[in-house]
């Protein structure tokens, strides 16, 4: 259903209907070029518009990728965490002790990608405040009179603060994607050393 809703919203956007994406993300925006503003645009300046509002087609798919990945990640929790328990029982310590450092892995990765879902929707209003940047200087451009009753500085300080916070954002999550990938590597240092004891190449292959 929410899927739905996002391109459904998408596509209201590229008939200029942006208002409509209030329901996908953030509705914060402070500076927006209304409907009845671009009424006299000329078509070249639509077309423009057009170009621009792909950007939230784009921002969408990137947060549709964003919640695969942490609905994988849970998934492979869940079966991570039912090895673990079958290797309890049949007295496996090397199982388990393996299968314990995955999930902490894998714990990691999840909060990656719940910050990752939280970047993505971000994105999505950068895009949109990139969309009303886009709107108002067209405006202004072509000397429209509803030009008269906005000033470019603001849409274009709205999208550089956005951005601005955007990018920040975007240094974390990397962070984060390091710190797990760093927890990775030591889980198959780990392995090896559990293979190269117990010579056993099968039984502690649980994540495959």
């Amino acid at each position: 259903m929410a899927g739905l809703l996002r391109r459904a919203c998408a596509w209201h956007a590229l008939v200029f209907t942006l208002p409509l994406l209030a329901a996908c993300g953030d509705a914060s925006l402070a500076h927006v070029v209304q409907r009845s503003m671009l009424r006299d645009v000329s078509r070249q300046g639509q077309i423009t518009v057009y170009d621009a509002e792909n950007e939230t087609v784009i921002a969408l798919d990137q947060l549709d990728e964003a919640e695969d990945a942490l609905r994988d990640t849970e998934q492979q929790i869940r079966v991570t965490e039912r090895s673990a328990a079958r290797a309890k029982k049949r007295g496996s310590r090397a199982g388990v002790r393996l299968a314990e450092a995955w999930v902490g892995y894998l714990e990691e990765l999840r909060d990656w990608a719940e910050a990752q879902i939280e970047l993505r929707r971000l994105g999505l209003v950068v895009a949109r405040a990139a969309i009303e940047l886009t709107k108002a200087q067209l405006v202004q451009r072509e000397d429209l009179p509803s030009g008269k009753h906005f000033s470019l500085k603001d849409f274009r300080r709205q999208y550089e603060r956005l951005q601005a916070r955007y990018d920040r954002e975007g240094k974390r999550v990397k962070r984060l994607r390091e710190a797990a990938r760093k927890k990775e590597l030591r889980w198959w240092e780990l392995r090896r050393r559990v293979v190269a004891q117990t010579g056993d190449h099968n039984t502690v292959l649980w994540v495959d």
